[in-house]
């Protein structure tokens, strides 16, 4: 894959999330069915994109292992977030970089958030299988989770800001 493809993919990493969170918030808050499905594509779009990096960096970074030692940088690319002009155009900077740590990053931060996305579907449903009985420390709302959609969107976002702050070439 050429450099420009995997400084795009990089880019695009955490948009999956992010745009999750703002289509959940934004026009799906009262479906249920359509919040989770929209959190598990945004996220797992970012797994396939994380991992496509990963498997780029790792594979051409063993066929150029005493590079990585000089440069560990593999892919780095940034851009002028507040330009004022003049001497002070590049003091703020937005930009992304993938070295080896943040491509072991990658591998496990989307799979860690897929993997918490999936088990709480499951966990938010154990009230649909019980028979209706009374139960110490049961919510009082019979099984439906009035939060539904909300948890979703702020695990969009969680997930999303995680992965910012691991393409991210810096904390700013």
């Amino acid at each position: 894959m050429t450099q420009d493809t995997l400084t795009l993919l990089t880019w695009l990493i955490p948009a999956g999330p992010l745009l999750s969170f703002f289509l959940i918030v934004l026009l799906f808050n009262r479906h249920r069915t359509a919040s989770w499905v929209i959190a598990w594509l945004g996220i797992f779009s970012s797994l396939a994109l994380g991992w496509t990096v990963v498997l780029n960096v790792f594979f051409d970074g063993i066929a150029h292992v005493h590079e990585l030692a000089e440069h560990p940088t593999v892919i780095a690319s940034s851009v002028a977030w507040l330009p004022f002009g003049g001497d002070f155009a590049n003091w703020l900077r937005m930009g992304v970089a993938v070295d080896p740590l943040t491509a072991a990053l990658l591998f496990m931060v989307p799979f860690a958030t897929a993997m918490i996305m999936v088990y709480s579907v499951g966990y938010h449903r154990w009230s649909l299988e019980v028979e209706h009985r009374p139960v110490l420390g049961a919510p009082s709302h019979e099984g439906v989770e009035p939060l539904f959609s909300r948890f979703f969107a702020f695990m969009s976002l969680f997930g999303g800001a995680m992965l910012v702050l691991v393409v991210a070439d810096n904390l700013l």
